[in-house]
């Protein structure tokens, strides 16, 4: 019988338990910042996570983390267009 080994990317593991331990510090440190899915995923994609990594990260889905930011793009719009007519 031939032993088969599975070729696994642990550093990429490593690199999203240590971003992971980096957003449950930095929301002890500061936890007004924290309470949006919105803050926790921007948080850890500058932590270098996907989008989609760092919705599973932060407790959600991707879809979910898909409305949301789209969402908070279009109220952003808004308060832009809003400043320009004055």
């Amino acid at each position: 019988m031939v032993k088969q080994t599975a070729e696994f990317d642990w550093l990429s593991v490593i690199g999203k338990c240590l971003a992971y331990l980096c957003l449950e510090q930095a929301k002890r440190e500061d936890p007004d910042k924290f309470k949006t899915l919105t803050n926790k995923v921007e948080f850890l994609r500058g932590m270098g996570l996907s989008q989609d990594d760092a919705a599973y990260a932060a407790g959600s889905n991707p879809a979910s983390v898909s409305v949301q930011l789209s969402k908070q793009r279009a109220k952003k719009g808004m308060k832009r267009a809003k400043k320009t007519k004055r």
